[in-house]
């Protein structure tokens, strides 16, 4: 089952800047417009507000070289 990358709200993002487990990204949504946000590579993070999720097209980790679809 492939995982399907989606846009959610942070509930604190002060704590994702020091956190190991977060790059960040430039994202582009449906709509094609694309922001610099935070990704979390931790699928067990309780600091995502998960209720209004929307889906996310593509992104571009900084200071990685594949894109991740």
């Amino acid at each position: 089952m492939a995982k399907q990358l989606k846009i959610v709200r942070l509930l604190e993002p002060e704590l994702c800047l020091e956190c190991r487990f977060a790059n960040m990204a430039d994202v582009e949504n449906e709509s094609g417009a694309v922001q610099k946000m935070i990704y979390c590579r931790r699928l067990d993070c309780d600091n995502w507000d998960i209720v209004g999720a929307q889906p996310a097209k593509r992104m571009t980790i900084d200071n990685f070289f594949d894109d991740i679809p």
